[in-house]
């Protein structure tokens, strides 16, 4: 998933660089990820290793989870283009209440909360501040993998392995479950 994040990061030409948090070092490795690209989270749970992130890159803007496969780079593009006034926060929630996307201008204008609601705790932060808040919703910025049942689900959003995701998933599955998966 995480290699289909940041194809879609390079893909958008929006970002000169990017930082990977996570408390597993191998992810470094596995993404072939470019030294200074990655941070080694020290707390647990997501709100730790997004706010470390906050205070190690204090310029940076926006929190992409790398839970979302079949984010695109337009996606992003529309994220960034809502709204041309600073400050601001951009939200993109996912169909189960979480937040996908957060883009803050200036960063760190409401704390990370992720979370069973996010999305909802994510929007009354903004609107407590009196910024500018927008919402972004697409199928591809709104679908994340929490559970199996998602990468099943998955399976049936990209059947011909247009992701990294699915084709993996297509290697793992064996032949006689994918066509009762794909039914």
């Amino acid at each position: 998933m995480l290699k289909d994040v940041l194809t879609s990061v390079e893909d958008s030409e929006l970002f000169s660089r990017f930082l990977v948090v996570s408390p597993d070092q191998n992810v470094k490795v596995e993404a072939n990820l470019p030294d200074g690209s990655f941070l080694h989270q020290e707390g647990q749970g997501l709100n730790a290793g997004v706010h470390q992130s906050s205070l190690f890159a204090a310029r940076e803007k926006a929190v992409l989870l790398a839970d979302i496969p079949l984010v695109e780079g337009r996606d992003l593009k529309e994220l960034y283009s809502v709204g041309d006034i600073v400050p601001r926060v951009v939200l993109s929630p996912s169909l189960k209440g979480g937040t996908n996307v957060m883009v803050r201008e200036p960063p760190g204008i409401i704390a990370p909360a992720y979370g069973l609601w996010s999305y909802s705790t994510h929007l009354r932060a903004a609107q407590k501040t009196g910024l500018a808040v927008y919402s972004v919703s697409n199928p591809r910025l709104s679908f994340d993998i929490d559970i199996p049942e998602d990468l099943i689900t998955l399976r049936g959003r990209d059947p011909h392995g247009r992701t990294q995701t699915a084709r993996c998933l297509q290697e793992m599955t064996p032949p006689h479950l994918s066509a009762r998966i794909s039914k």
